[in-house]
């Protein structure tokens, strides 16, 4: 998990300052939430660096093609699909992964979430996308293809249909622990690193938290608020 310290906000604070109508507590929920972000773009490269990787599908398929590639799973990323000869613009998903094996070979093709809830347009988007690359890829390739929205956190797959508002059936989604087992890497391991940062995300807001007057003097109010209320059922 990345760290809210770290993290470097792109943006302007201004939709977070106005939220609170304070520029320092925006501020520091505008980098909570670029974390948030962060931990997507950390969670693919955690996987990558545990897999084996494509670096070049042109020359993978060719290979597959002429029987010069061995038996095993291997990975290829956003970024080396969008320079091959499959590449389909604006609908290359995060990552394809190939099982070579006796007989027909298999290919996943794989949108990497974090998070297992979209609102509806964004569910019908991932959808679409989906398709249109498995048609896309599919043709070209010797390996039976399919696709799925995989919702890395989630281990219930019924909730991961629920979180993408039913576009997706049962078949179409996967767990992170799924894509590990495929993948042939440990699942418990990524969670475990991811989950590292945690005590020094609690740290590190509350400590902000705590240099805000305002929040302090809310605090104090709701303190001295819950002390009233004490001695109040006290007396009865």
């Amino acid at each position: 998990m990345a760290k809210i310290r770290n993290a470097k906000p792109k943006a302007s604070s201004g939709g977070y300052t106005r939220v609170f109508d304070n520029e320092v507590l925006g501020t520091l929920i505008q980098k909570v939430q670029s974390t948030v972000i962060s931990n997507g773009t950390e969670l693919e490269k955690l996987i990558i660096k545990n897999a084996v990787i494509i670096e070049d599908l042109d020359r993978f398929i060719e290979d597959v093609q002429e029987g010069k590639k061995a038996q095993g799973v291997y990975l290829c990323q956003k970024k080396t699909i969008k320079r091959s000869r499959y590449n389909l613009d604006k609908h290359e998903p995060d990552i394809i992964v190939f099982q070579l094996r006796p007989g027909a070979g298999l290919c996943y093709i794989i949108e990497l979430k974090d998070g297992d809830a979209f609102d509806t347009k964004k569910s019908d988007g991932e959808l679409e996308s989906l398709r249109l690359y498995q048609n896309h890829l599919g043709a070209k390739i010797p390996f039976v293809t399919n696709y799925f929205i995989c919702a890395f956190n989630q281990t219930d797959k019924k909730v991961i249909v629920e979180g993408f508002k039913k576009r997706f059936s049962e078949e179409q989604v996967m767990t992170g622990e799924e894509l590990c087992r495929i993948l042939g890497i440990d699942y418990e391991a990524i969670v475990s690193r991811r989950k590292a940062d945690a005590p020094d995300n609690v740290d590190f807001f509350v400590d902000e938290l705590s240099k805000i007057p305002v929040v302090v003097a809310e605090l104090h109010k709701k303190s001295l608020q819950h002390i009233s209320d004490d001695d109040f059922y006290e007396e009865e």
